[in-house]
């Protein structure tokens, strides 16, 4: 015949391992790939969908995406427009002074894998135009990850400096 004890010792193991799985699940980092929201139609999973959003949300090693990125991000060809910069030099400099070009798809978007770089941060991060007519270096150092879009946001304000972008609009609000 067992004891209270005994019966009381498994009955807290069983619950243990049926709460086990549901303990190792990151409730925020589920929040944030939520956040995100749906595919756009017609844009499949891919090197082209989701221009700017958080590229590691889904591609930081947490998943849902198997293909781990150490950078991603998207790049606008100009401040406050959604013209994607199209085949633009994104450099990553890391703070031992090794450095990643990587260059900007049809829609802007542009990633590192871990395999190919693993940046030491603070990193310093240049983009340039294809024509090489326009250069933008950030103004600050990356000091925490990889995913531009944590920062860059889609609406300037105290927290962010709003999208990546090359060319600085014209005064009249045309392109330069």
């Amino acid at each position: 015949m067992r004891s209270a004890h005994g019966l009381l010792g498994l009955s807290l193991l069983a619950a243990g391992l049926l709460a086990a799985p549901v303990a190792c699940v990151d409730v925020v980092h589920q929040q944030d790939v939520d956040a995100l929201g749906p595919e756009q139609p017609g844009v499949p999973p891919g090197p082209t969908h989701r221009p700017g959003q958080p590229c590691l949300a889904c591609h930081g090693g947490s998943g849902p995406a198997k293909l781990q990125f150490s950078v991603g991000g998207t790049v606008y060809a100009v401040q406050g427009q959604t013209q994607p910069a199209v085949n633009a030099a994104v450099q990553i400099e890391d703070v031992d002074g090794k450095t990643w070009t990587v260059f900007t798809n049809e829609v802007g978007n542009f990633f590192v894998t871990l395999r190919d770089f693993q940046p030491h941060y603070p990193t310093t991060n240049t983009v340039t135009s294809a024509d090489g007519m326009n250069t933008q270096q950030m103004g600050t150092l990356d000091n925490r990850d990889g995913s531009c879009a944590d920062c860059h946001t889609a609406t300037p304000g105290t927290n962010s400096a709003g999208p990546v972008w090359i060319a600085r609009a014209a005064a009249d609000g045309g392109a330069p």
